[in-house]
């Protein structure tokens, strides 16, 4: 057996390969992670708002409806302008045997209405397309309506306006009926 090595030979050494390797590795991740990021990135903002919900037991006005009704009105305190078409409220309220009745609404119907009033004839209603809620506005409408259930003094109902496209809670309260 005739084993012979030489001295002379020069190559790269398996430290600096992998090294190589492993650069030429995270080179390629860092390209695709890129592209694939870009291709997912197709985010929808979320309105920023604050409303004020009250719930009457026996609303008592003289300008809307007059006489005493049960009333749900609801101001955006601040905010943008939100179309309503893009909002949904959703409700729970415990009943007399402690079960949490949850309740979604979404767009006035005849005889189901929430809406905004104007002078004569240009009513708003929630829902809508191009009905927008803005700083100050009231909407009004009855707890049947919005909560599905007609609710008594003292009760207490969880409030969230929900924005659809995105499913995110952008204002949530419990609220008290008075």
């Amino acid at each position: 057996m005739n084993c012979s090595f030489r001295e002379n030979e020069s190559g790269v050494s398996p430290v600096i390969g992998v090294m190589l390797m492993l650069v030429v590795t995270i080179i390629i991740a860092a390209v695709v992670s890129a592209f694939a990021g870009g291709l997912t990135d197709s985010s929808t903002d979320v309105p920023v708002a604050a409303f004020e919900f009250k719930v009457y037991k026996q609303f008592i006005s003289a300008s809307y409806n007059p006489g005493a009704s049960d009333r749900v009105v609801a101001i955006m305190k601040s905010g943008e302008a939100i179309d309503t078409q893009h909002l949904k409220i959703v409700s729970y309220y415990k009943d007399d045997d402690g079960n949490i009745i949850s309740h979604e609404f979404t767009e006035s119907q005849i005889g189901a209405q929430f809406f905004a009033k104007g002078s004569v004839g240009t009513d708003t209603y929630f829902g809508k397309p191009g009905t927008y809620w803005h700083t100050g506005d009231k909407f009004f409408g009855l707890p049947s309506t919005l909560f599905g259930v007609t609710p008594d003094r003292g009760d207490t109902i969880e409030i969230n306006v929900v924005h659809k496209p995105t499913n995110t809670v952008i204002w949530s309260a419990e609220v008290t009926v008075i």
